[in-house]
């Protein structure tokens, strides 16, 4: 939605303890969720502020967010089987 954070544990609440072993852990996990972190940080800041960008820019964010939220996705799935 328009304006809001996406915390990782907000997205996959049923993963909530893998996150934060995996993060506390180090290792790319926990370098993904930072990128992840700063990243919605940006389009939270820019939505919620109306910071001018451009459409292009804003997309580029998002699909960013995507693509490393799919990856730590696929990081807790392994560390979870």
């Amino acid at each position: 939605m328009y304006g809001e954070r996406h915390p990782l544990t907000r997205e996959f609440p049923e993963l909530q303890n893998t996150i934060h072993q995996l993060k506390a852990q180090g290792g790319s996990f926990a370098h993904l969720l930072k990128e992840y972190e700063q990243t919605d940080k940006v389009i939270y800041v820019l939505e919620k502020q109306s910071q001018p960008t451009t459409d292009d820019h804003m997309l580029d964010l998002k699909v960013k967010r995507l693509n490393l939220k799919d990856q730590l996705y696929s990081e807790l799935k392994q560390y979870h089987s």
